[in-house]
Order: structure tokens, then sequence, then C-alpha cells
């Protein structure tokens, strides 16, 4: 099912704390040290996503609200 962006403006936060954050309620968020356990997911703030029935939106991504990533792939953008 798709993540749909529910609020324009809030795509993507940027702070020299943090990795990327997407979302206005810290939807995705990537922390500066990924392998940590800090990353977290908490969907339906600015992003919503529709799980299958019987799931919970915040650990169906990830199997679990807070995780660590041990592979990510950046890719570089121009706002206009």
């Amino acid at each position: 099912m798709p993540l749909i962006a529910g609020q324009e403006g809030y795509a993507i936060y940027c702070c020299s704390s943090y990795g990327p954050v997407f979302g206005n309620g810290h939807d995705l968020c990537i922390v500066d040290s990924p392998n940590s356990n800090h990353c977290s997911v908490n969907l339906n703030n600015t992003y919503m996503y529709q799980c299958p029935a019987g799931q919970n939106a915040n650990s169906f991504l990830t199997g679990n609200e807070t995780f660590t990533v041990s592979e990510i792939e950046v890719f570089g953008f121009e706002k206009y």
C-alpha cells in the first residue's frame, strides 16, 4: 500500500543531530548514528499509511518502532 504525504511542506526535515527525518511528526527518523537502535517509525502524522488488517503501522515497515540501519542509499535532490 502506498505511503501518502498528508501535509504539504513537511516531506523531509534536515538537522545536524539527525540524519533524514520524514514528516512533521518524525514519521520516519534516521539518526546520525543509524546503527544505534534510535531510528524510529511513527507513521500517520504527516505520512498516512494503511497497512494490512491486524498490523501496526509503526512496526509494519521495520518490525519495530525503533530499529537500526544496516545499509542506506542516499539520493541528492534540489529544491526549486
